[in-house]
């Protein structure tokens, strides 16, 4: 049997992460590692996973000052001896058999990368109403992403669709496209999927409840408000587009470009209407530089100072 890692980032989680390391020993398959890495926690993580440390010599816990998720995770890649990769956030859970499932289609198709199921979200204290979104009113918009090369860029560079603990991938394919972005503060995880596919990882789709990655939903979830979300998601698309034009992917820099100009257009707008004009007016600037349509972007302009001196 293969050995899987389970690679676990916790700050300040230690109310949940007993949960968590819970639904990695209720695993049908059992040749695994759990790598616990804390971020910096002032909670009870350390008490939480040093208990199960002493229960099973499969958990291991390493404590690092705190420097975010992407340097936590990719700590924890440092120390893993698998060879496949499972991402668990700390507040999250597996399906019992998501492993053996998923372990079994790598090793049947040795060219397959990375293998992914779908997404259930619950709330906190209540496992057993299940969603296949995070508004709870189960709307699909999980994509069966399928294959390798441009195809697969086109469709992954739309938005992000795979939630993190979702995949199985193999370790050769992070050594194969590197760690996780350090400079990102938010959606590293796209970022990532990005960087497999233009490296042209082949993903494969599998639609079995036996796979599925639970997604707990509780008042410190890692969600952000709408306007920062826009920013990060802003700052991912810029280095997207580097990528992109590395591998001439005329289709994906097209989307990308189309989702940057949208995303430059909120952050202006948002400028302006909280009062910071210069910002805002750079932004406009920009956006009518990159276009050619001055005339839009400056009655646009003038249209959101009119509306935001209406309400002073």
């Amino acid at each position: 049997m293969k050995l899987v890692s389970i690679i676990i980032p916790c700050y300040n989680y230690g109310w949940l992460l007993a949960e968590t390391l819970d639904s990695v020993l209720a695993q049908t398959y059992s040749n695994w590692e759990c790598i616990v890495v804390d971020d910096g926690s002032v909670d009870a993580t350390r008490a939480v996973a040093e208990e199960y440390l002493h229960r099973d010599k499969r958990f291991r816990y390493v404590y690092q000052e705190n420097k975010g998720i992407s340097s936590t995770r990719n700590h924890g890649i440092r120390l893993a001896q698998g060879e496949y990769y499972q991402f668990l956030d700390a507040d999250d859970l597996l399906a019992p058999r998501k492993l053996e499932t998923q372990v079994a289609i790598l090793e049947a198709q040795p060219a397959v990368d990375l293998v992914y199921g779908d997404v259930r979200y619950f709330r906190h204290g209540n496992p057993d109403a299940l969603s296949r979104s995070f508004n709870m009113e189960d709307e699909v918009w999980m994509s069966k992403l399928q294959g390798q090369g441009l195809v697969l860029v086109n469709q992954l560079v739309v938005r992000n669709e795979m939630v993190m603990n979702a995949p199985l991938l193999r370790a050769e394919l992070v050594s194969r496209v590197g760690p996780f972005s350090e400079r990102m503060h938010c959606m590293e995880d796209w970022d990532f999927w990005m960087r497999c596919a233009i490296a042209d990882a082949n993903f494969q789709y599998e639609d079995t409840p036996d796979m599925w990655s639970l997604v707990r939903i509780h008042p410190t979830s890692t969600s952000q408000n709408n306007d920062r979300m826009v920013s990060f998601m802003g700052e991912v698309r810029e280095q997207l587009e580097k990528s992109l034009l590395k591998i001439n992917a005329v289709q994906a820099l097209a989307i990308n470009k189309a989702e940057l100009r949208a995303i430059r257009g909120r952050n202006a707008v948002y400028n302006v209407e909280r009062g910071s004009l210069a910002l805002g007016a750079r932004l406009f600037w920009q956006l009518a530089r990159e276009s050619g349509r001055y005339g839009y972007y400056v009655h646009a302009m003038a249209y959101r100072l009119r509306q935001r001196w209406r309400k002073e």
